[in-house]
């Protein structure tokens, strides 16, 4: 089977780095091209990362900076408090020489360039894909499929607001925008990302192999514990799990459900809006992840970034 072709709107972030990681090592998927969006933490940095980090993977592909923030709001905050004011708790990378390419347009020539369709994983705010949606809406149809690390189930409480997961949370007009269109999407939400969690003990393989990429995520799982996130040391794997689905479907169970995005109410803006009802006036729209296969998702995430640092120079 080929390679999957996909591109990664992201705004690194740790979990976002080890996303990219799993990419990097995964010939599952081919990656085309990479764009940053603000969101935990600002453009800048985040643009930054997204290069290091292509780098540090050895990627070749095109690195793109997309938008420095929000449709339209600018009352939302970032998630520096979780991720460090540099967006990798701490941990500095060389800086990257690669030229940043304007990241909306990078993504129409991606799509529209392509002789096989190309899905999209989206594991920041949901503004480059709104945008367009907006500017060029004919080759937005051609996405295969969105898979978007976002949003919950009604069960689960929102980790950016009593009612919001953080990347809707952050845009929600874009989010809105975005599930009311019409393109297949996979919604990872924090009812499953929750169930994703990886701590030290999953990780023996990665560990033995010592090098680079196992210094990396060392710091990053001690970081995260550090910022009062986790479970028992263990991490919340939201944008990795968003990028295993990409790698391996069979690795979750999802539901065809109607999704909509709040972006009206005063304290529930961001909230995913999950309907069960199979109502008439309210067809499935989006593929709600509800089980994850947690003992392969951990042996994916341990053997694969494993392999990653035997590889990297």
């Amino acid at each position: 089977m080929s390679a999957r072709p996909i591109v990664i709107d992201t705004d690194p972030g740790v979990d976002d780095a080890l996303a990219l990681m799993l990419a990097a090592a995964s010939p599952e998927v081919d990656v085309r091209g990479i764009i940053a969006v603000a969101g935990n933490v600002g453009i800048d940095q985040t643009a930054a990362n997204a290069a290091a980090l292509a780098d540090l993977l050895e990627l070749a592909c095109p690195v793109g900076r997309g938008a420095a923030g929000p449709l339209w709001r600018r009352d939302t905050e970032n998630a520096a408090h979780v991720h460090g004011n540099n967006g990798l708790g701490g941990y500095e990378l060389p800086r990257s020489s690669r030229e940043l390419i304007p990241g909306v347009p990078l993504l129409a020539d991606l799509l529209g360039g392509s002789d096989e369709p190309i899905t999209v994983v989206t594991i920041g705010p949901l503004t480059d894909i709104a945008l367009l949606i907006n500017e060029h809406a004919d080759t937005a149809r051609q996405i295969e499929r969105l898979i978007v690390m976002g949003g919950g189930t009604l069960d689960v409480p929102g980790n950016a607001s009593a009612a919001a997961e953080f990347n809707f949370y952050a845009d929600p007009d874009a989010a809105a925008r975005v599930f009311a269109f019409d393109v297949p999407i996979t919604m990872v939400g924090l009812n499953a990302t929750h169930q994703a969690l990886v701590g030290p003990d999953d990780l023996p393989q990665l560990w033995a192999s010592g090098g680079r990429i196992a210094h990396l995520v060392e710091h990053i799982l001690e970081d995260y514990e550090r910022a009062g996130y986790g479970s028992g040391g263990a991490m919340e794997m939201h944008d990795p799990l968003a990028m295993a689905i990409a790698i391996d479907p069979t690795l979750v169970t999802t539901a065809a459900l109607h999704v909509d995005i709040e972006n009206v109410g005063r304290i529930t803006a961001g909230m995913a809006v999950v309907d069960h009802r199979h109502r008439p006036g309210s067809p499935p729209n989006t593929d709600v992840v509800m089980q994850v296969d947690v003992p392969r998702f951990r042996a994916l995430m341990d053997t694969r970034l494993a392999e990653l640092d035997r590889s990297v120079g």
